[in-house]
């Protein structure tokens, strides 16, 4: 007989070494299925890489897992022994990453320890330790369960797996208290404080300088202070190590219009954060600046934030600031999800210019697998710009302190 049920996903996170347990967090999740499922119409699905994933080429492998499976779980079962796993690249192993991505998702970890001995020539020692430094930052900051052997694994697992159950319940359950209406997504796109990341509104102004250089043409040669090579093979090789260092004679000036350049761009933030009562994954924005009349450019701030949870990779470090026209750019942010009430803003900033005075336009549209049809918000930018004569010798001298 069929019936309705709410389906809770538990992902169970590992390294290698503990696949009896694997196997026995997926009996334990079906026997509670077989015994309650019908009668409280819940259902726990146990997640695993090895039967939720599909391989994809020309990706990173734990990016395919967390998009495919690990940002779709609600709950997560973490077990270790006496390893660690392999890295990512982007993490000391899968599992860890797996952890962490979930935690900064708001969702509950429940994190399994074996006490169980093991043949010492069995053991890596490196993963060992790994481990333990593991173990000592996770245990001020986190409720975790020892277990001795598959059976007491299996007991406390099945106990504490109704318990975080009830948790997850009274979560739903006050969500839908709180909101009477058909539940919803709606996502807020503002601009962000560049320093704090707070919201700050729809309309931003930047001030920016231009640098008028009075004395430009007077701007010396660059001359080496080494040129006094005893041989022609130092003195081509004292050549290379100056091309090399783009050392050539217009180096000053090229220092110089970098930092015209520079003192141009001013950083640009975003805020987003989901007003709505569900959830939104794979969140998309594609966002347009358009200047009232004069050329813009948007640049790259090619510092990389690891530990952002979001982030706009613009220029050479990910996804392109696409220059439409003159007056026209377009760029992009990729999340993979945004609970209700959350707030993020990402640390990766937009680098704007522009040679004179105007108003810039901007159009986001957000889309959402929540969303029947995309969100549109539209911010403006005043950007004004201030000349300043200077000489070349105290941009240089500056550049130097």
């Amino acid at each position: 007989m069929t019936y309705t049920a709410q389906v809770f996903r538990v992902l169970i996170a590992s390294p290698g070494d503990v696949s009896e347990e694997r196997d026995t967090a997926v009996k334990t999740i079906q026997e509670w299925n077989d015994l309650n499922s019908a009668e409280r119409q819940l259902v726990l699905l146990p997640l695993r890489w090895e039967t939720h994933s599909a391989p994809e080429y020309g990706k990173r492998p734990q990016e395919v897992i967390n998009r495919q499976v690990v940002d779709q779980c609600d709950l997560l079962v973490g077990i270790f022994w006496t390893r660690i796993g392999s890295p990512t690249g982007v993490a000391a192993s899968g599992t860890l990453e797996e952890i962490e991505r979930v935690a900064n998702d708001g969702k509950l970890a429940m994190l399994y320890f074996s006490k169980s001995s093991k043949n010492p020539d069995d053991i890596d020692l490196e993963q060992l330790k790994k481990l333990r430094e593991f173990k000592q930052k996770t245990f001020p900051n986190a409720l975790v369960e020892n277990y001795n052997g598959i059976i007491d694994f299996r007991d406390k697992l099945s106990k504490q797996l109704e318990i975080q159950l009830r948790t997850l319940l009274a979560s739903s359950t006050n969500r839908a208290e709180n909101n009477n209406s058909t539940p919803y997504t709606d996502i807020l796109f503002q601009f962000a404080n560049v320093e704090t990341g707070e919201a700050i509104g729809d309309q931003l102004t930047l001030n920016s300088t231009n640098l008028k250089v009075t004395d430009y043409g007077s701007i010396p040669d660059y001359q080496p202070k080494n040129t006094e090579a005893k041989s022609q093979e130092q003195r081509e090789l004292f050549d290379l190590i100056m091309k090399t260092r783009n050392r050539d004679k217009d180096y000053y000036r090229n220092k110089v219009d970098k930092l015209i350049e520079k003192s141009k761009r001013i950083p640009v933030r975003f805020w987003l954060k989901n007003i709505g009562t569900v959830g939104a994954r794979d969140v998309f924005l594609e966002i347009k600046l358009k200047s009232n009349k004069h050329p813009i450019i948007l640049h790259a701030q090619r510092q990389i934030e690891t530990s952002d949870e979001l982030l706009i990779a613009i220029g050479d470090d990910g996804v392109k600031a696409n220059r439409v026209s003159d007056t026209l750019w377009s760029t992009n942010i990729e999340m993979r999800a945004l609970q209700p009430k959350r707030e993020v803003s990402p640390a990766r900033k937009l680098l704007l210019s522009a040679e004179e005075d105007c108003s810039i336009d901007v159009e986001a549209n957000i889309y959402a697998d929540t969303l029947s049809e995309p969100i549109t918000r539209k911010l403006k930018i005043a950007y004004k710009i201030k000349t300043v004569e200077t000489s070349y010798s105290d941009l240089l001298e500056e550049l130097e302190e």
